[in-house]
């Protein structure tokens, strides 16, 4: 089956942006980066803050310079003295600042909110009491996506490594992974190797990256 992907990018039109909201960043070095929807707006941030005498830095991200996916900070610099994300809600921002355990401020265009260490230890916290709740499991089902950038390869291999734990493992592939109807399955804990995202606020999904040291 072929499949067309189109990008959906945000028009803002004459939608008046608070541009003020970021002026409470801390720090010289800001490290810019939105998601897809917004990247029409790094230009513009990025020659608001430099006229606040703010150096302003931008690397290649997950396909476009400046890009984050939820799996994907690299468009950050971790070393810069603030990260500036521009987006909806706190999806991205939240991944992002697990995986490289800094803070991260968010712009959604109107206010200015910030992703805290407190954020992050409670992320963490949450994600080692699932991954021990994965080695007191013994059935356990593997999650994969068939989404172009969400498909995992070595899925039966992930099961018979799981198995070697004197586990039952068992593989759900799906394009579009319904968290609800994961209810009528008989499955003790699940592995997410598909978009990270969908572990937050699960206590029963735990994502592959998290577990994998346990893996023999």
């Amino acid at each position: 089956m072929k499949v067309l992907f189109i990008e959906a990018r945000k028009k803002f039109g004459q939608q008046k942006i608070n541009y003020s909201a970021l002026d409470k960043l801390p720090g010289q070095t800001i490290s810019l980066a939105s998601t897809l929807q917004y990247l029409s707006l790094i230009p513009k941030v990025k020659e608001y803050l430099e006229k606040k005498q703010k150096k302003v830095i931008i690397k290649q991200g997950a396909y476009y310079k400046s890009q984050v996916l939820g799996c994907n900070p690299s468009a950050f610099d971790k070393n810069a003295d603030s990260l500036l994300l521009i987006t909806d809600g706190k999806f991205h921002a939240l991944n992002n600042a697990v995986q490289l355990n800094k803070e991260i401020y968010v712009f959604n265009t109107y206010n200015l909110e910030k992703i805290t260490n407190q954020d992050i230890e409670k992320i963490r916290g949450k994600k080692q009491a699932k991954v021990k709740k994965f080695l007191t499991s013994t059935k356990i089902g593997i999650l994969t996506s068939t989404k172009q950038g969400q498909n995992y390869k070595n899925s039966i291999e992930l099961k018979k490594r799981i198995e070697k734990m004197e586990k039952q493992a068992y593989i759900f592939e799906s394009d579009n992974i319904d968290l609800l109807e994961l209810e009528n399955f008989n499955i003790q804990m699940w592995v997410n190797t598909a978009c990270p995202g969908i572990d937050l606020d699960n206590p029963k999904i735990v994502n592959l990256q998290d577990i994998m040291f346990t893996l023999k």
